[in-house]
């Protein structure tokens, strides 16, 4: 990643500064991502 932030072909905001591992995604009804449910997991 910095190799990209360095070149220029990347921005800064670009690069998420954490990450968050999950064992399963959750998913609708429909088969889509439920971004409620991992807002609720993650407190954001």
């Amino acid at each position: 990643m910095k190799k990209f932030v360095q070149e220029g072909k990347l921005p800064k905001y670009g690069i998420p500064d954490r990450y968050e591992f999950v064992n399963e995604i959750p998913k609708t009804s429909v088969g889509k991502l439920d971004k409620k449910v991992l807002r609720k997991i993650f407190g954001k």
